[in-house]
């Protein structure tokens, strides 16, 4: 094939993923949120199987055997290098290209309801530019994408994570005289908004199953634990 796709993650450990959910989760929680969202991608997966090779790339080195259980036979694993998530994306993206690839793809992980057609759009949309972006609603992206290495722009420095990571991209990618196209538009799920607002969005819709149920379970609970405590409160 001539297209790979790449999914960056960490893996779930408890207290060591989705940290900006452990004021209301534990980390073991967080844990399994994190699984729910990859397993929800690898079912996603299953549809692009036949149309791009899929690699998945992870940190830490030597945990991999916490998910092998769920990744699809299909999916190639590499452990992720680098001094900081720039450099573990370039690297990753620049990996795969020498294996002779002409579109190279990496998404992360904190987008479980992503749909099979719109990662394929995107290749489509690279195939008529030399950048594509998948822009997120809290101002960064969960996709980008080449057909050459470009390490010039993962050279943000402290703006990862920030809201101007997208726009900065985008000025970098213009000063290098780069054509950009934008795919569909996304919600990260990295906080407790974003969870209420996935699920109220998702709640009815055959997507991200995993996901919905496991917010919709940990939801019930957080209610009842509040609740809980407020009448031992009063009593």
């Amino acid at each position: 094939m001539n297209n790979a796709l790449i999914l960056m993650t960490r893996i779930p450990i408890a207290g060591q993923t989705k940290t900006r959910l452990m004021d209301i989760m534990s980390g073991e929680e967080c844990a399994w949120l994190h699984m729910a969202f990859l397993k929800d991608l690898f079912n996603t997966f299953k549809e692009l199987k036949n149309e791009v090779d899929i690699y998945l790339t992870y940190t830490p080195e030597n945990s991999l055997d916490i998910i092998e259980g769920i990744i699809p036979k299909y999916i190639k694993t590499f452990s992720q290098r680098g001094e900081d998530l720039g450099n573990k994306m370039s690297n990753a993206i620049n990996d795969i290209l020498l294996l002779g690839y002409e579109k190279v793809i990496l998404i992360g992980s904190d987008i479980p309801h992503i749909r099979y057609r719109d990662i394929l759009h995107a290749f489509h949309i690279l195939g008529k530019n030399d950048i594509v972006l998948g822009p997120s609603y809290d101002g960064g992206y969960y996709l980008i994408g080449m057909k050459k290495p470009n390490e010039v722009l993962f050279n943000i420095g402290k703006r990862w994570g920030g809201k101007s990571v997208l726009e900065s991209t985008i000025d970098m990618a213009n000063n290098e005289s780069l054509s950009i196209g934008l795919a569909a538009k996304y919600m990260d799920i990295d906080t407790k908004e974003d969870l209420f607002t996935f699920l109220k969005i998702n709640k009815n819709q055959e997507v991200a199953l995993n996901t919905v149920e496991f917010i919709r379970d940990w939801g019930e609970r957080f209610v009842k634990g509040r609740i809980d405590r407020t009448d031992k409160t009063i009593y």
